[in-house]
């Protein structure tokens, strides 16, 4: 059973135009279909605009699709009810986003049990789970500190932290390089890599050839469609194909 599969997904936004009064449609998506099986690591590829994170908006229960088919761990999604479809969100998705979301005068270990406080894991568990997650992506020394004292790839890697304390089987990525030099993006990668080779799903959204070449499949989309879809048999042969 795919952990993901979609069938003619597509998503219109509906405005007005304030000349004319009438109302406007911009198409987002146009006609997705994919699956994807657990453990998979897959780039969603594009430029901007391109509906690569309408598309991963979706897929992460942030958005609901104006037509298609979404099915999740074999369940229609529109049989969810708000709150089974919340729960889901909470306990088996992590999100990673280019602004790292930290709260300033918070230390390390408080940023990441920080969904540990909207969740049924018991109290006395916090801080394990916390110290757990930080460990993975390697900042036990940075524990204590603010993000005031951390670079941008550490405060990313928090960021992971965070995404990880609920220990969700699928994360998805909203170009979470985007805003760091190429040394910290390429650690915040590897750490991403050394995720997915963990068993989680990893759903990657990217506009750089350098940060996609980590995936081991890559969907291409433009003007909200999905034009092609790449699976890659390894990395190495990912990054020999991207550099051509």
């Amino acid at each position: 059973m795919a952990h993901i599969d979609v069938q003619g997904l597509k998503k219109v936004y509906r405005g007005e135009d304030s000349q004319s009064k009438k109302g406007t449609e911009t198409v987002a998506l146009r006609e997705a279909t994919f699956s994807i099986e657990s453990g998979e690591f897959v780039a969603i590829m594009g430029p901007s605009g391109s509906g690569k994170s309408t598309l991963l908006h979706i897929l992460g229960f942030l958005d609901d699709p104006t037509s298609g088919t979404y099915l999740f761990e074999g369940k229609d999604v529109r049989k969810y009810t708000h709150e089974e479809a919340a729960h889901i969100r909470n306990s088996k998705m992590g999100f990673i986003f280019q602004a790292f979301n930290l709260l300033p005068k918070t230390s390390v270990l408080e940023n990441v049990k920080l969904p540990l406080l909207y969740s049924k894991v018991p109290e006395r568990e916090w801080n394990t789970r916390a110290k757990e997650a930080i460990e993975i992506v390697g900042l036990t020394s940075r524990i204590n500190h603010e993000p005031a004292e951390l670079s941008g790839g550490e405060k990313q890697r928090v960021a992971i932290a965070r995404a990880l304390v609920l220990r969700p089987t699928i994360i998805f990525a909203d170009e979470p390089t985007g805003n760091l030099d190429s040394k910290s993006g390429q650690a915040v990668m590897e750490a991403i890599q050394n995720l997915n080779d963990q068993g989680h799903t990893i759903i990657l959204i990217t506009h750089e050839t350098s940060t996609a070449e980590h995936a081991k499949r890559v969907l291409h989309v433009r003007d909200g469609a999905v034009e092609r879809d790449e699976r890659i048999q390894n990395r190495r042969q990912a990054k020999a194909g991207y550099s051509k």
